[in-house]
């Protein structure tokens, strides 16, 4: 909406830019910011006569609200240089009691907030969570005559419920204003009877450290800029419950000396440390080796309600480390590739200034596949959560799990520290690249065949045939040694794979990328008539079968097996990345839930209920016409 008169403004405005520039470019604001998310309403009152204040309602941004507040917090940014400023980030507040209606007027929408209930907003870059007051002087303004609480005890038997919405506004370089609201967030409600959080549970996710980099301040001394990626969603409501007071422990390790905690910090997601006392006199800090870390902490003194004292902490963080060396050894034949490896940023932290001749294992492989897909995608990775595994909290570890590149050896261990052989390293580097070019070709012709092919397990064989046909791992005499077979070739270590070379495989992988991503003439995007919902239904008595399979243009698909019996229906669904080769449909990237329905064809994918990994799978496919098609064994009918 616009509007053009707004000479009174009463408010608090957080004002991030007022300088407009001349020329108009290509930049245009968004006009929708997401709704507030991990909304948390903490109860205040006075400190000596315990009469009711108000309450802090706390807010974390939306999605689109990072990136618009990141934008405007640049300096000569896009949104200036399109000749916007002025903006104003404000939050609205609507309440009501137990069962009551919602005091929302559409008259609150007529000015855009600012003769309505509002609060400050203080969200900008690198600080993405705000307490929003709402008090007497907010309740009064719209209560419509209803009773003002008085002490803690009135919510004894009261429940008061909120929602809140952002409202954005700012104005082009003619001085026209342009403002908009956000959908209302989620129900929060607060009585003295709600339920209590679990702070041990809602910490225990690790962070992400994007960045340390060593910096220098005027007078030349050293001081950490570093950026942390988004909290998980159950740390951000930890912080909003407890009206801000999750913090960050960062850890400095400099010169291969021991790990220290050197500085504590806000829930943010950048800021400055002085280094100076750790990193000690020096001529050139250049030249300095250290790592970093973080992780959250959480003092229950801020949460009495969960009847706790002490203090807990999440996971540490991933390690980013600066001037280590690439390796500490290395084959001859292994360093030109280990060099370029280095170069291109596919060595993790972990590995780095380690002997490159020693086995890898599972652990450091999961950082080597997930890395190779960051670098490929230009993303970053989300780790599970909540970590299935006991034995480990690697970050990297639950970033590949959840991509579907590695798997545990059960549905809680996850064997970090045992040694990879040929085959499973083939098998994870091909997961890998197949989520990186979901629609490249990863047919298998062309091949070559291995004298010990028989020894290669058959969830691998397809991966290692794929692999050994780009030459990105390669076999002895005419062997591929996929494993140990017999309690001597494991005593001697036959078959495992050493770090580098799982780097010059993982290096080949990115070398070859472009080509890899290549469609085949026969994927997904060419055979379109394959495209849609395929049904097949069948019964016997009281026992009914139906089974739906949603191929989408974007290689996804998802696919629903459901069966009855006397009344009672139950199936699995499936989701993931398919592929199309001659006649072969490669099911990939699976993931199972349970369905749940009160009719076959009634059902509904409940992926929260279960999600699991499952291997992939290829079946064969003919088409009898455009609306009927044999899957393996069974007949499926388009469905219109």
């Amino acid at each position: 909406m616009k509007g053009k008169n707004l000479v009174k403004i009463l408010i608090l405005v957080f004002i991030i830019s007022t300088m407009p520039v001349l020329a108009q470019a290509a930049y245009n604001p968004p006009t929708s910011v997401g709704l507030p998310k991990s909304v948390a309403a903490e109860y205040r009152e006075d400190g000596f006569e315990k009469t009711w204040i108000g309450f802090d309602v706390n807010v974390s941004a939306s999605e689109e609200l990072r990136e618009f507040v990141d934008i405007i917090g640049e300096d000569n940014s896009a949104f200036s240089e399109a000749g916007y400023s002025g903006f104003e980030l404000m939050a609205q507040i609507d309440y009501k009691f137990d069962e009551g209606n919602w005091h929302y007027k559409s008259e609150w929408d007529e000015d855009r907030g600012y003769n309505t209930n509002k609060s400050l907003c203080r969200i900008e870059k690198g600080i993405y969570t705000s307490s929003v007051v709402f008090d007497k002087v907010q309740f009064e303004s719209i209560s419509s005559g209803e009773q003002l609480p008085v002490t803690k005890s009135y919510f004894d038997t009261h429940t008061m419920h909120f929602r809140v919405r952002f409202v954005v506004n700012y104005q082009d370089e003619n001085g026209e204003y342009f403002g908009f609201f956000s959908p209302w967030s989620e129900t929060v409600s607060y009585s003295n009877n709600q339920k209590i959080e679990n702070p041990d549970i809602l910490i225990n996710h690790a962070p992400v450290l994007k960045s340390a980099e060593l910096k220098k301040n005027s007078d030349g001394s050293p001081y950490l800029n570093i950026r942390a990626d988004k909290a998980h969603e159950e740390t951000q409501l930890l912080n909003n419950i407890s009206n801000d007071w999750v913090k960050t422990e960062v850890w400095l390790k400099v010169n291969n000396g021991e790990w220290r905690a050197c500085h504590s910090d806000n829930f943010v997601e950048e800021f400055n440390i002085g280094a100076e006392a750790y990193f000690g006199l020096k001529d050139s800090y250049e030249a300095a080796v250290y790592e970093m870390k973080f992780r959250y902490l959480f003092d229950y003194y801020h949460y009495p309600a969960a009847g706790k004292s002490g203090v807990v902490y999440s996971p540490f963080s991933n390690i980013i480390s600066h001037g280590m060396e690439a390796y500490s050894n290395a084959s001859s034949w292994a360093m030109p590739e280990l060099d370029k490896a280095n170069e291109y940023g596919l060595i993790p932290e972990s590995l780095k200034g380690e002997d490159m001749t020693h086995p890898i294992t599972r652990e450091e492989f999961a950082e080597v596949a997930i890395l190779l897909y960051e670098k490929s995608t230009d993303e970053v990775s989300v780790p599970v959560s909540p970590n299935p595994f006991n034995d480990t909290t690697n970050l990297q570890i639950l970033k590949a799990f959840n991509h579907g590149i590695v798997k545990g050896i059960s549905a809680t261990s996850f064997a970090p520290k045992e040694l990879t052989n040929r085959e499973q390293v083939a098998t994870m580097l091909s997961r890998a690249i197949r989520k990186i070019a979901p629609n490249g070709d990863f047919s298998t012709s062309g091949s070559p065949s291995f004298s010990d092919q028989n020894d290669i397990s058959s969830w691998a064989l397809e991966h290692v045939q794929y692999m050994a046909k780009l030459e990105i791992i390669k076999g002895t005499d005419g062997k591929f040694m996929p494993k140990s077979v017999t309690s001597a070739q494991s005593a001697a270590g036959y078959a495992t794979t050493t770090r580098e070379q799982a780097l010059a495989m993982s290096l080949r992988s990115f070398d070859n990328m472009d080509k890899i991503k290549v469609s085949k003439p026969d994927s997904v995007s060419s055979s379109s008539s394959l495209v849609g919902i395929w049904e097949h239904t069948a019964a016997s008595g009281n026992v009914g079968l139906y089974i739906s399979l949603d191929l989408k243009s974007d290689g996804t698909f998802s696919k629903t097996v459901g069966t009855s019996a006397s009344y009672s229906v139950s199936g699995m669904g499936y989701t993931g990345n398919y592929s199309i080769s001659g006649d072969k449909i490669l099911f990939y990237n699976q993931k199972k839930g349970t369905i749940i329905g009160s009719s076959l064809t009634d059902m509904n994918f409940n992926p929260s209920i279960e999600d699991v990994p499952v291997d992939d799978t290829e079946e064969t496919f003919i088409m009898k016409d455009n609306n009927h098609m044999m899957l393996g064994d069974t007949e499926l009918f388009r469905n219109e």
